[in-house]
């Protein structure tokens, strides 16, 4: 099969939600796929654009297969958090094996330039203590790893340069391409506010005020961000909790926590991030 004939054989995505990471991509994803003009898979990040092991015909139409299932006057979506970090040559931006350094050529290569692509932010600190604690959660990190760690190939400083990130997609792609969805909503109606302008860019149909869900789909573990550092529920239980370098307790609201960022470490975070919200 050529190549002309082989991309008129698979049903490509319309729109991409490109991330990114602890944004609220979870929130959105799950939101759009409520609307009976949009196909989207159950499960997002597939991550598929970003490693350089996928990129080949034959798993392309692995990867559209998922989308088959679409009726004919349906938009067909996809997901991933990853594909926002791109390249920024940072002392922070060691990539996972395997990870494709040209994430907005291959998506362009494989999807065409007429692609939509949604883009959430959030601010750029606040964005990178849940990625931490996520990554605390999840085990791939303990609490005894600072969250200026720059061993640890997780993005969780550098996947924060948006300002790097949203220029490598725009050399690729143009600006009329792209919605940014700056900040998380702070209240039902921005919320609602929030979806309703994302689907208009999509030109797609809204769906009933009854079926929004304004909690977020993904909520991280508790913490208490504030001059002090960051503190984590000790309630809570997550793997290397034993690990905590910081044996500072403190309580609020009557609730006991342990501290697992500095104001030293936080105060850095702020400088190294400073004026990259977009």
């Amino acid at each position: 099969m050529n190549w002309l004939s082989f991309f008129k054989a698979v049903r490509k995505p319309d729109f991409l939600l490109i991330g990114a990471q602890k944004c609220g991509t979870s929130w959105l994803h799950h939101h759009l796929r409520l609307s009976e003009s949009i196909f989207m898979q159950k499960d997002k990040d597939s991550d598929y654009f970003s490693y350089e092991g996928h990129l080949t015909n034959k798993a392309f139409r692995q990867y559209c297969a998922q989308f088959s299932g679409a009726g004919a006057n349906q938009l067909v979506g996809e997901a991933s958090a990853s594909y926002f970090w791109t390249g920024t040559g940072s002392k922070w931006s060691r990539k996972p094996d395997g990870f494709n350094p040209e994430i907005p050529g291959s998506v362009r290569r494989f999807c065409g330039s007429r692609l939509k692509l949604i883009l959430m932010l959030r601010d750029p600190v606040e964005r990178a203590i849940s990625a931490y604690l996520h990554h605390i959660r999840h085990g791939a990190i303990t609490p005894d790893t600072s969250i200026l760690d720059t061993q640890v190939p997780l993005g969780i400083i550098d996947m924060g340069f948006y300002r790097q990130h949203l220029e490598n997609w725009l050399a690729v792609f143009p600006e009329e391409s792209f919605h940014v969805i700056r900040g998380l909503p702070q209240t039902d109606a921005e919320a609602v506010g929030m979806l309703e302008v994302t689907l208009r860019f999509l030109n797609a149909e809204t769906i009933p005020l009854s079926s929004y869900y304004f909690d977020p789909v993904a909520p991280g573990l508790q913490r208490i961000i504030d001059e002090t550092g960051v503190w984590l529920l000790s309630s809570i239980e997550y793997p290397g909790k034993a690990g905590v370098r910081h044996a500072q307790k403190a309580e609020f609201n009557g609730e006991p926590y342990a501290r697992v960022v500095t104001p030293a470490e936080l105060g850095e975070l702020r400088e190294i991030l400073a004026e990259n919200d977009i």
